[in-house]
């Protein structure tokens, strides 16, 4: 018992050490606000150092909105926002690559760490569900308060656009409270649709196997939403703590822009990291379970290297990928073999693809050449793009798409993948797989499962600590 009390009092000590930091770094951050110079039309970042927090909850705890989320798959660097310094979002028929050209407009030009973070419809040109209203055609945020951190390194950061956003970041950092909860309340889910239905789906995907005879039509990824109620509002960042403590290896992101919606997901798939002329790229798709023992788990792993269904899946997705590479790239190298990645709840073959862009390739041109890649469109991609639309039924939006973030001369997106909206007291979760000749309806559905397991998981499971 006094061990106990011991330690109690040493983590209460700690928080309160914790909160006067915290609080001083605001203090910091208001007196540099005041005296910052702020450029017309260009943002301007300001920042002082934090303490060391885990950012997922902070911002799980924190009252204000909007509120932003963003890790690399690595948890190397990771950013949690609150508010809005600026916007760019599209509707309507205008391309959605001139969202960049604002984006590079807007940039801070002192600060490599300043960042626009969003993401694309899957189909860029429908935006027909109002379940995604609020995620426009695409959509970019520079949160108006960040905490940021690189490796070791944490910061607390302002983003000022013009005097009114000073005004802005002013009273919120003067109301900000230091808030911390190791675990947000998350509600008790029921009452579980699948859309397509199994009796659907296998209809799905037997209309895509006899289009493969009779089309150029090589590969459809097939998609399935899976709804689940609550009797109450669902705190989407208390799903994304509980990820945070289960997986490991996928890029972890929150975007709340209005009270009641969210879209969050844990994407093990990079659809390109570009530094300046260098980006890696890579081919994810061949599924498998994991296994109970590491012995069971070694024989799953040795039968997706060996299964020609899987092979056949991954060498689409890889030689599409190296075929968009080419035209952009002045050298591309890919990976002789695919090998193996674990999760928590499946392994993948993956293959890396590296290169060296053309000086005048840009993120709107990778972005139009890489989206969709066949692991979650199919081949030939407009064909595949357009069975989709037509026969899934009910809107992607920004599940499967490009989301991630740009900055001066960098930028990083994932496959919006294993991720979910949450509307009100609705969680929408999004899984798909990849139909190729030869595929069999019943395992497709198990391998939709497979996928699905990551959130059932945190929905179902205890609270404890996990690793993937």
């Amino acid at each position: 018992m006094k061990k106990y009390l011991s330690n109690t009092s040493n983590q209460a000590d700690q928080d309160v050490n914790i909160q006067k930091a915290f609080e001083e770094a605001c203090l910091q951050l208001l007196h540099r606000i005041g005296r910052a110079k702020i450029p017309e039309n260009r943002l301007l970042r300001v920042e002082v150092k934090a303490p060391n927090l885990c950012l997922t909850d902070w911002l799980a705890a924190q009252a204000h909105l909007p509120r932003y989320y963003w890790s690399d798959r690595q948890r190397y660097t990771e950013m949690a926002g609150i508010g809005e310094a600026h916007v760019v979002a599209q509707e309507g028929p205008s391309p959605v690559t001139g969202a960049f050209h604002q984006i590079h407009m807007y940039l801070p030009s002192n600060n490599p760490r300043a960042r626009y973070y969003g993401g694309f419809r899957f189909h860029f040109n429908n935006c027909e569900d109002a379940e995604w209203h609020d995620f426009k055609k695409c959509r970019f945020v520079v949160p108006l308060i960040e905490l940021y951190r690189k490796g070791d390194t944490f910061l607390l950061s302002c983003t000022l656009n013009g005097e009114h956003g000073r005004r802005s970041a002013q009273h919120l950092l003067s109301t900000l409270k230091f808030a911390f909860s190791k675990q947000a309340y998350l509600p008790r889910f029921y009452d579980r649709t699948d859309t397509p239905d199994y009796a659907a789906w296998c209809c799905l995907v037997h209309a895509a196997l006899d289009d493969f005879k009779h089309t150029d039509l090589q590969k459809v990824v097939l998609a399935r939403q899976t709804v689940l109620h609550a009797r109450e509002t669902i705190n989407p960042f208390a799903l994304l703590q509980r990820l945070y403590r289960k997986a490991n290896n996928v890029y972890l992101f929150c975007f709340q822009p209005e009270p009641s919606r969210a879209f969050l997901g844990a994407s093990p798939e990079c659809l390109y990291q570009r530094l300046k002329t260098r980006i890696y790229s890579e081919a994810l798709a061949g599924t498998c379970p994991r296994g109970n023992t590491q012995e069971t788990d070694k024989d799953l792993e040795l039968a997706l290297l060996n299964s020609k269904k899987d092979n056949r899946e991954h060498h689409i997705v890889r030689e599409s990928i190296m075929d968009a590479l080419s035209g952009l790239c002045t050298e591309a190298h890919a990976d002789s073999t695919p090998h193996i990645v674990k999760l928590a709840h499946c392994q993948h073959l993956r293959t890396s693809i590296t290169g060296i862009l053309m000086p005048d390739v840009t993120d709107d041109s990778l972005l139009s050449t890489l989206h969709p890649t066949p692991a979650v469109g199919g081949t030939p991609a407009a064909a595949a793009m357009r069975w989709i639309l037509k026969k899934e039924p009910f809107e992607r939006g920004i599940y499967a798409s490009p989301v991630g973030w740009v900055g001066a001369d960098a930028a990083e997106f994932c496959v919006g993948i294993r991720s979910g909206l949450t509307v009100d007291k609705t969680l929408n979760l999004y899984t798909g797989a990849g139909i190729v000749s030869g595929s069999n309806p019943y395992e497709e559905w198990l391998e939709l499962d497979t996928k699905l397991a990551q959130f059932l998981d945190i929905l179902t499971g205890d609270d404890s600590d996990g690793s993937a």
